[in-house]
């Protein structure tokens, strides 16, 4: 599929995420909004193809302790509505190790950025995207996102 999202019904933006386990350990600990929203947070109406995950990674000198980022899920949406998610527009999400996740009541468009392991330094590295429309699992710190945990379809 390429930059355009099935229709969906109810309100939704575009937003940048990162993938399951991007924000693994002491790095989901110790994010601030404003480190979601460089990781997660993309244009609304933003092309969300291979070209798209490539510029964006690299634009935002998103890395991994100095490699090729494996993953990054970009969240196409307005940044309130994904921000409501920890407020009104969420409800929390049971986890045994994580006491502040909340899934989203609306779904959400997604691209799903893996890298094609080619080239193996930053700042060149190459992306595949994965379009997708999902529920967003989000971590929250006073009624921010922190932390984007996984997206799942119902």
């Amino acid at each position: 599929m390429s930059g355009a999202y099935p229709s969906v019904t109810g309100s939704f933006s575009a937003f940048l995420c990162s993938c399951v386990g991007e924000e693994s350990g002491i790095e989901g600990l110790t994010s601030t909004f404003a480190d979601f929203r460089k990781r997660h947070l993309a244009p609304k109406n933003a092309k969300g193809d291979n070209n798209f995950c490539t510029a964006q990674i690299r634009n935002r000198n998103l890395t991994d302790h100095g490699s090729c980022k494996q993953r990054n899920t970009f969240i196409f949406s307005d940044e309130d509505v994904v921000i409501n998610v920890c407020r009104t527009g969420g409800s929390h999400y049971p986890d045994k190790r994580h006491n502040n996740l909340y899934k989203s009541n609306d779904l959400f468009n997604l691209t799903e950025c893996s890298w094609t392991n080619e080239p193996e330094e930053p700042p060149n590295c190459s992306y595949t995207a994965d379009m997708k429309t999902r529920f967003i699992i989000l971590g929250c710190r006073k009624k921010l996102p922190v932390h984007f945990q996984k997206s799942v379809p119902n």
